[in-house]
């Protein structure tokens, strides 16, 4: 294998004016979580990706959704016949932003980061052995096990951050306070960081892709968690950018002339994750129970605006892995008769705290159906970070997540389904779906790979560890100034990131 280098909107950003592509100008985004680090093995891929991307590019990229990854700032990335050896080549003449060169001593410095213990992007390297820099535009990549999907491990799927190559030297000098330093070789710099205050970007001069028009002299990245908040201030002037997940306020931006909206197609998929480590979910009527008695129909058409759409497997329609496998269907005499049976047997009643964030809009009605099933239900409503931080720490019974989309299974389903996995925090195990997508993961026949996975799914819905709900949807919404050719092509946009890599504005 070797890969080389080779909607719906409110308005279409014209402003009545010339809209051709110019330079210059800043632009100011709103981000619902604030950015706490910029070091690729420390930080969460969602956290992190807008600024990341921005000062790092990756090595490998996906353009658009559908597409195979293709070099990036890596020229090249080739598999040896047997799979276990990656040779990656690099260009010459790069260098970070704190002018020290990129080379393949850089990369294997940061892929070792990557690989150690605790790191962030140690699962998506999971499959690496050793690396070996053996001349300055060569990087050997040695694996445990054949790994078909690796190069999406270096292009940003929602799941990582191994693609991101920073500067050893600022690593090194800086340590812990690396982030007020972070350096990359991306079409952005960093002028300014610190805790609780507007992360400043600003155009690098010497950015590698000469074939890459870079517009913008600035960009400035506030943190606003509440998104009806960011929604006023793009409004009112004093943002250009954001992103949401609020049905509602969809609605409302598709509706505003003033605005730009179109909705994402990144296959976002909420779910319900119960905790099989302690009761009640470690008995799985009770799991199956949960499925029957959610009515997805009935959250989709109180919740979503018309937006979003029953979730029923791990891969929704249009992904290129969707099979036959489906949760148990909404049914709530089947439901109130398990949690019966349960009761019956244990002696106890189903009680549990159902744990989400402050800004799910479906939460209500997802409690209120699995009370009507029998269920004795306290709802945990924690603002974003304590809800973040319970998932992390596994200090959750259920808990309400989604699966972003992704490009490929084998990084960010497997991460949090495979028993090592290291967002399994849930605590599902199970040989037969360990053993399928250990053997997809090796396996570079796409059709191949699509029965793997399929039986893997097949797994999920009968053990549900992860009850799905709804299709998550993703809006954009942007002022009549800013342009950018990735709003008019969704297929571009992916998660709940906004970017501005292309983006110019107008006045």
């Amino acid at each position: 294998m070797a890969l080389t280098s080779c909607t719906t909107k409110a308005g279409t950003g014209d402003t009545g004016g010339d809209t051709a592509p110019r330079a210059g100008g800043t632009l100011t985004v709103a981000l619902a979580v604030e950015v706490t680090t910029l070091d690729p093995s420390k930080g969460s891929a969602n956290a992190m990706a807008l600024v990341g991307s921005s000062i790092y590019d990756t090595l490998m990229v996906v353009p658009k959704l559908g597409d195979q990854p293709q070099p990036n700032l890596a020229k090249s990335l080739t598999a040896s016949p047997d799979k276990l050896t990656w040779t990656m080549t690099l260009p010459t003449g790069v260098q970070f932003s704190d002018g020290t060169p990129f080379n393949a001593e850089a990369v294997k410095f940061n892929l070792e980061r990557g690989m150690a213990k605790g790191s962030t992007a140690a699962a998506l390297l999971s499959s690496v052995k050793s690396v070996e820099a053996p001349d300055e535009t060569t990087v050997l990549l040695r694996l445990k096990e054949p790994f078909a999907s690796l190069p999406y491990a270096f292009a940003y799927d929602g799941s990582g951050t191994a693609g991101y190559i920073a500067s050893p030297t600022a690593l090194k000098q800086h340590g812990d306070d690396y982030t007020a330093h972070a350096a990359g070789v991306g079409p952005f710099k960093l002028k300014s960081w610190s805790p609780g205050k507007p992360v400043e970007l600003v155009r690098n001069p010497n950015y590698w892709n000469k074939d890459r028009q870079v517009y913008l002299d600035q960009v400035v990245i506030k943190t606003i968690a509440d998104p009806q908040s960011a929604y006023q201030a793009l409004q009112a002037g004093d943002i250009d950018l954001m992103s949401t997940v609020n049905p509602t306020l969809m609605q409302t931006a598709k509706a505003d002339s003033q605005v730009n909206f179109v909705q994402g197609v990144g296959g976002d998929q909420d779910a319900v994750i119960l905790n099989l480590t302690q009761p009640p979910f470690d008995d799985l009527r009770l799991r199956q129970a949960v499925s029957k008695a959610l009515n997805r129909q009935e959250i989709v058409d109180l919740t979503t605006e018309g937006f979003g759409k029953p979730a029923v497997s791990l891969f929704p329609e249009g992904n290129a892995f969707h099979g036959t496998a489906a949760d148990p269907g909404f049914d709530l005499a089947g439901a109130k008769a398990l949690v019966k049976e349960y009761e019956t047997a244990t002696g106890r009643k189903p009680s549990f705290s159902y744990t989400c964030n402050t800004i799910r809009p479906a939460t209500d009605v997802i409690v209120a159906q699995l009370k009507a099933a029998g269920f004795d239900v306290k709802l945990d409503a924690l603002d974003y970070s304590a809800w973040v931080a319970a998932f992390f720490g596994k200090k959750y019974q259920a808990i309400c997540w989604t699966m972003a989309g992704f490009l490929t299974p084998d990084l960010l389903p497997y991460r949090f389904l495979y028993s090592g996995g290291d967002l399994n925090t849930g605590g599902f195990t199970d040989a037969t779906f360990d053993a399928r997508v250990t053997a997809a993961r090796a396996e570079s026949d796409p059709a191949k790979r699509k029965q793997l996975w399929n039986e893997a799914d097949t797994v999920l819905t009968t053990q549900l560890p992860w009850v799905w709900t709804t299709s998550a949807p993703i809006g954009f919404i942007w002022s009549k100034r800013m342009h950018s050719a990735d709003y008019d092509e969704p297929s571009r946009l992916r998660y709940s990131v906004p970017t501005f890599a292309n983006a110019w504005v107008t006045n």
